[in-house]
């Protein structure tokens, strides 16, 4: 009794997950709205890393538009998971908060050195 309630059990596994989902092709408004979330990420974390490579900062200051910037990459892809509302509230505050922080630090340190050559 028990090898056929595993069979049967099995059996409708298998059934939802053999039928392959209909795909239907991606519009050009999708494929703008991937490359642009994929280009600013990617400028986001550029950023951060550059500042993160300020030895002369503070541990905090260095690593926090990383920090922002990695938890912001990860609340978008939450939204694969359909949490689309948390990921929505998080992700771009961090981003925008990241890119913030990254360029007061990287003003800061050019007009440092700005400063430090004319006086």
């Amino acid at each position: 009794m028990n090898g056929a309630h595993i069979q049967a059990t099995s059996g409708l596994l298998e059934a939802p997950l053999s039928r392959p989902m209909p795909e239907r092709p991606r519009t050009a408004v999708e494929l703008l709205a991937i490359v642009l979330v994929f280009g600013i990420g990617g400028v986001v974390l550029v950023r951060a890393a550059r500042v993160a490579r300020m030895y002369d900062l503070a541990f905090w200051r260095r690593w926090l538009p990383l920090a922002l910037g990695l938890i912001g990459v990860a609340m978008s892809l939450i939204r694969a998971e359909d949490v689309v509302l948390v990921a929505a509230l998080i992700a771009l505050p961090c981003y925008v908060a990241s890119v913030l922080f990254a360029q007061a630090e990287i003003h800061r340190q050019a007009d440092e050195a700005l400063h430090g050559r004319l006086g």
